[in-house]
């Protein structure tokens, strides 16, 4: 494929699994990488990654550039099977390993020892609610500078509309964080409202000083959640894609 050509969107195979995961470090904490808090992208991957790549595959698009996986997407129609699996099997073991791995010296940045003791004392607190029964979808979306462009983003997520629709699934959320006085998400946001009027169904927000503790950046942050059913959502997508390119 000609390094110029359309990215091809493809479903995942087990052989896409450390492309994956290796995007998925690449690219955390927009493009900083999954060392700006936290040391161990293994963990990181494994947070991150693991439940779709391991539990719900079927789920999962690869984006290939010229013979190499430069992105992809997790969707997800059953948020309350990702938190079970996440509690039950996904995070005791991450934090067993990252734990054994912090007391035989294996962490040399003290970043590290602060982002578990931040993840596990604070973190859960500063997340803000959102009712998965009633917005049960949702998706994560990654890509390389070598995948950018070709509206890659609208289409994966248009097509995950389309698969959540023919299941009868017709409300999704997500979650972002952002600098309290706004960053990307709320400029897209309020822009695409006072065109077609706010069809958010719901927004819920909390404080985070994750970068304050991790970073000594003071810029307040905030994680922002919504809801919104999936044909509202559909207008704010292809909004995306015909004024913004994405």
């Amino acid at each position: 494929m000609a390094a110029d050509a359309a990215p091809l969107i493809r479903p995942y195979t087990p052989a896409d699994r450390e492309a994956v995961r290796r995007i998925c470090c690449d690219t955390a904490y927009r493009n900083e990488g999954a060392e700006l808090y936290f040391e161990d992208r293994e963990i990181h991957a494994d947070y991150w990654s693991s439940y779709y790549t391991d539990v719900t595959p079927e789920e999962v698009r690869v984006i290939e550039q010229g013979g190499e996986v430069v992105g992809y997407f997790f969707g997800c129609p059953d948020s309350r099977a990702h938190r079970r699996a996440m509690a039950r099997r996904i995070v005791p073991r991450a934090i067993a390993r990252a734990l054994w791995r912090l007391a035989t010296g294996r962490y040399k940045d003290p970043k590290s020892r602060r982002y578990l003791r931040f993840m596990l004392t604070k973190a859960p607190g500063e997340e803000p609610r959102i009712d998965i029964d009633r917005f049960p979808a949702h998706y994560h979306f990654n890509v390389t500078d070598a995948g950018r462009g070709h509206r890659l983003y609208s289409t994966l997520v248009l097509a995950f509309l389309d698969r959540l629709e023919a299941r009868g699934i017709t409300r999704l959320h997500g979650h972002i964080t952002e600098p309290v006085a706004g960053g990307i998400w709320s400029r897209l946001e309020r822009r695409f409202s006072r065109e077609f009027g706010d069809q958010f169904e719901v927004r819920s927000e909390k404080v985070t000083r994750i970068n304050e503790v991790l970073l000594g950046d003071p810029t307040p942050m905030v994680n922002r959640a919504w809801g919104m059913d999936t044909r509202g959502y559909r207008s704010f997508i292809e909004f995306l894609r015909d004024r913004m390119r994405m």
